[in-house]
């Protein structure tokens, strides 16, 4: 619609809409452009606009100004995205927006851009037919909502308008005002606008008294007084002229004890004896041997002598050889021995005796790049000037099922504040994930943009082209790049070929990387309060109910999301439809609720998704501050069918496509969800998980020093070194039932310990053992085992650099790869020694920040390694960092097995010790006379204590029976004591 300029002077009302467009209005015709983001009626209705770019703009009601006559309908200046929303709030009473189906505009002759234009924007229908409209749809009727308006309608015909740019968030607005109707079918003639001489005049404004709210007391108390006079020091130097007239006065050592007459005073070290710290605990190892003892003796052999002599071959006789011949027992060995001698005949024929056996134990140990080189080598590496410049590597994805294709996000390197600084910046340049190919490492194959930056994201394990990511704002993002798998499975350079085209009609924009907008992102408000620190998909064999109970997934496809932010919460999420679908649209329909071509796969999801499940991590001790998780690692592994029977197994595979899937656009196919009903509990899949945290209770600052009241003066603390301590909790998320009240709630945390000496950085299982966990933070690295509390596997020496990451390796069980702030990496091998790295090697010059693994093939092995430039450094792994060794799994696994039984060795003990201690002070209580001489035993104490409750129930039950409630002939139920 456009407006036009009429006459001061009118009867009509203020707010109507016009036919026809002006000149002067004619410039600020809008068409509609992407939607907007808030939450706006415009926005949900998926439909752009823009609005005036004053606040409250009415396109129907509004003065306007610097013109000869009053208007009813202004100018329409442009708007912005903003204030779109606020349009429908400003219609008068009497007008209402409305949105009508294509069905109903061919039905009632109201077909857009053929029986209403831009131009010709109102048509008058009769009231009977809307009524008529509305018996025969019911409550489908777009006019159902207005039937009470039309019914008491004193006129025969309703005015129609065809919203032409969505200025009102529908595409039609009805009018139910006579006299607004009559102006609408003739409007009043137009003055030109005439620009007024009066021109405003500045008027300066006028102080205010100012008024005391306490603010200058605050000032006044933080104002530094003095309390005592400042003291004045003077020291002279020598100038050079002075030097020059007495060159031999220069400055010198003086001895205090001599020169004591020269008002020298020296202050000198001393011993502080009433500060004195004492080590009250020293490790130290004592190893018990048994005694050893080297005796020998020596004897005269006075000359040679022989002992034994054979002169000729001893042979049976003919009488000897007939009857061994005829044994029954030599017959009968022979007889079962017969296939066993010729295998081992055919094995030696079929024996290769020229085979090198050194192959197995490494092969040849010389030469660079032979399967001796331990180094890792550089293959590729991917950066973009523009984009990665002042950015981090905070992610690396290497995609699932096309070779050479790895994402990469980058974020900003800055703290809060800096953020807030460059908010504006920030939200003007969209975050973006690079999808770099080996074959162009200059530029990306797609950008996939965001709304926050991404600290973590991961393709979908069976439906590839699906992307989930986790922003700082604590969103969750969903990216679908189906139509763009066959631009990344092109193996060549889309930017150098340039034989694709014919000269004069090239396609430019094939040349150009694609930026892929997002399909939903979750809802702010039911989402994470703080950045979102891991993202993991739940493996497609189980899924997870809302009670939090593991149960077969039907559908055979990852569909459920498990992440986790700093502020105390694991929260799950739901991708799939709800049951039903949705109802497949129109070519039309689709474009206006789709302007810029997004996949509607998770058109459902878009701004309104929730977490289906909460877990709020809580500390198990009284006073402690909840936790706040970094990183988090669930026992069940992709492709993993452990937990199933075998005839699940079977049928699981059987069921499965080979091609995967079952993500599919809601809107244009119908929905493929199938009922999780039948579904039944996996009693095999463990509900605790692990969580690595990051303490709450640190001050967060850098490398400072502060000092805090002791019984000691001056003992000194180190703020970070005292607080910035990693956890290790296990943690279940199966909701339970709240004693005092029918509210489900997150269980406490059944075990939680500080491991490292620093936030987690990293939380890793290991690919061969499901119960043995990598997990860093600090300085250091340790290995647990699941359900091993009493302590680590194996403990580390804090490094001289700091830990970012770690990784296992995929091929060799004993071997984890760790990156460090000072750009290198250790590779670490526990066959080869467990208190240092096997191989230490520089990477980059700027610290390093993620690392992932890919097995391009059994001869190839690639490490990509991300750093705080913004680069992606690709090494490829030796041959003798890959291969495992010969019985490489069994050796590891003994080593842990012993590791595991030196813990209940340490636990035993502790226990013992701890017997001990208490029996001791028992029996120096005794002499004492202040304990009693026996100490009751637990089986002792619950003996004594089922008799007590015997009793209680006897008394009990005897009084009912004198109040009348029980019966004589009853019996109260007794507890057996033993």
């Amino acid at each position: 619609m456009s407006g036009k300029q009429a006459p001061a002077k009118t009867t009509t009302p203020k707010s109507t809409v016009n036919q026809s467009p002006t000149p002067q209005a004619a410039s600020a015709q809008r068409r509609p452009g992407p939607p907007p983001q808030s939450n706006s009626p415009a926005g949900r209705s998926n439909v752009t606009s823009t609005t005036s770019a004053t606040k409250g703009p009415n396109k129907l009601n509004s003065p306007a100004k610097n013109q000869v006559a009053a208007s009813p309908l202004p100018v329409v200046k442009s708007a912005t995205l903003r204030e779109v929303s606020e349009n429908a709030q400003y219609l008068p009473p009497n007008i209402h927006s409305i949105f009508i189906s294509s069905a109903t505009q061919q039905a009632l002759q109201l077909s857009v851009d053929e029986d209403v234009t831009q131009e010709n924007n109102t048509k008058m229908i009769d009231k009977e037919v809307l009524l008529k409209d509305i018996e025969s749809l019911g409550q489908g009727s777009n006019f159902y909502e207005f039937k009470e308006q039309i019914q008491n309608y004193p006129e025969n015909e309703i005015a129609i308008v065809y919203d032409y740019d969505y200025y009102y968030s529908q595409n039609f607005l009805i009018c139910f005002d006579p006299l607004l109707k009559n102006f609408i079918a003739n409007p009043p003639v137009t003055l030109p606008i005439q620009e007024a001489d009066d021109t405003e005049q500045y008027v300066p404004p006028e102080p205010k008294t100012w008024i005391s709210l306490g603010s200058e007391v605050e000032i006044e108390n933080e104002r530094l007084i003095t309390n005592r006079p400042l003291k004045r020091f003077k020291i002279k130097v020598p100038s050079r002229s002075a030097k020059a007239v007495a060159p031999s006065e220069k400055f010198k050592d003086v001895d205090p004890d001599i020169d004591r007459k020269k008002n020298i005073i020296c202050i000198e070290q001393y011993e502080d004896k009433q500060f004195d710290l004492k080590k009250m605990e020293l490790d130290s190892s004592v190893q018990a041997a048994a005694e050893h003892r080297e005796n020998s003796s020596q004897t005269i052999w006075r000359y040679p002598k022989n002992q034994w002599t054979q002169y000729e071959a001893r042979t049976f006789t003919d009488e000897e050889q007939t009857k061994t011949m005829k044994d029954e027992q030599l017959i009968d060995m022979i007889m079962h021995s017969q296939d066993l001698f010729k295998e081992a005949l055919q094995q030696n024929v079929i024996h290769n005796p020229f085979y090198l056996d050194w192959n197995e134990l490494g092969g040849d140990l010389e030469g660079l790049g032979g399967p001796g080189d331990s180094h890792l080598r550089e293959y590729q590496s991917f950066s973009s000037i523009k984009q990665s410049r002042d950015m981090i590597v905070t992610c690396i994805q290497w995609h699932p099922t096309i070779r050479g294709i790895i994402a990469v996000s980058l974020a900003a390197g800055q703290s809060f504040d800096e953020r807030a600084d460059n908010m504006s910046r920030t939200i003007t340049s969209p975050s973006l994930i690079f999808m770099w190919s080996f074959v162009d490492p200059i530029q990306p194959k797609l950008y996939l943009e965001a709304p926050d930056d991404i600290q973590c994201f991961q393709f979908s394990p069976t439906d590839p082209h699906v992307i989930a990511g986790g922003c700082v704002n604590g969103q969750v993002v969903m990216w679908d790049i189906k139509e763009y798998e066959d631009r990344i499975r092109n193996p060549r350079g889309d930017h150098r070929d340039k034989d694709l085209f014919i000269p004069g009609y090239e396609d430019e924009s094939f040349f150009q990387t694609p930026h892929i907008r997002f399909c939903a992102v979750s809802s702010i408000e039911n989402g994470h309060s703080e950045p979102i620190t891991d993202l993991q998909w739940i493996p497609d064999h189980f899924q997870i109910t809302t009670q939090g109970l593991p149960t077969e997934n039907l559908s055979m496809t990852c569909s459920q999301i498990m992440t986790c932010s700093f502020d105390s919460q694991v929260l799950l999420w739901e991708t799939r439809p709800p049951r039903g679908g949705a109802k497949p649209l129109s070519k039309k329909e689709r474009e206006i609720i789709n302007p810029m071509g997004v996949p509607l796969t998770f058109k459902h999801l878009d701004l309104t998704w929730k977490p289906f499940l909460r877990l709020n991590l809580q500390s198990p001790e009284a006073g402690q501050v909840d936790f706040a998780p970094r990183k988090f690692s669930i026992r069940e592994t992709q492709g993993d069918r452990e937990a199933l029977s075998k005839e699940d197994q079977n049928t699981f595979e059987k069921k499965k496509e080979p091609s995967g899937g079952q993500f599919v656009n809601p809107v244009d196919e119908a929905n493929k969800s199938i009922s999780q009903a039948k579904a039944k509990i996996l009693q095999k899949i463990d509900t605790f998980f692990y969580v690595g945290t990051e303490n709450t209770n640190k001050i967060r600052i850098k490398d400072r020093l502060y000092y805090f009241k002791r019984s000691s003066p001056g003992r000194r603390f180190d703020i970070n070194r005292r607080f910035r301590d990693g956890q290790l909790v296990y943690q279940d998320w199966m909701p339970q039932k709240e004693s005092d009240s029918t509210k489900f709630s997150t269980p406490k945390a059944a075990w939680s310990s500080g491991v490292v000496d620093g936030p987690v950085v990293a939380l890793k299982r290991s690919p061969f053992f499901k119960d043995v966990l990598l997990i860093a933070g600090g300085w250091i690295f340790q290995i647990w085992r699941e359900k091993v509390h009493s302590g680590s596997l194996l403990h580390t020496a804090p490094l001289k650099e700091k830990i970012t990451d770690v990784e296992w390796s995929p091929t060799r069980p004993g071997v984890f790869f760790v990156s460090k702030q000072n750009g290198g990496i250790d590779v670490w091998d526990l066959i080869d020694r467990t208190h240092a790295p096997s191989i230490s090697q520089s990477i980059s010059n700027t610290a390093l920040t993620y690392l992932s693994i890919k097995t391009i093939s059994s001869k190839q092995q690639l490490l990509a390694a991300g750093d705080s430039n913004g680069t992606v450094h690709i090494l490829e792994i030796p041959q003798s960092l890959r291969q495992p060794i010969n019985q490489e799994l069994q050796v590891v696994t003994n080593y842990l097995q012993r590791e595991t039984e030196r813990r209940d060795f340490v636990k035993h003990r502790w226990n013992l010790r701890e017997e001990e201690k208490r029996e001791k002070e028992r029996l120096s209580a005794m002499k004492m006379g202040i304990a009693p001489s026996h100490i009751p035993t637990q089986d002792e104490i619950d003996i004594r204590m089922k008799n007590e409750y015997n009793d209680f129930i006897q008394f009990e039950f005897s009084v009912l029976q004198e109040m009348g409630l029980r019966d004589e002939n009853e019996a109260p139920v007794i507890v057996p004591a033993n």
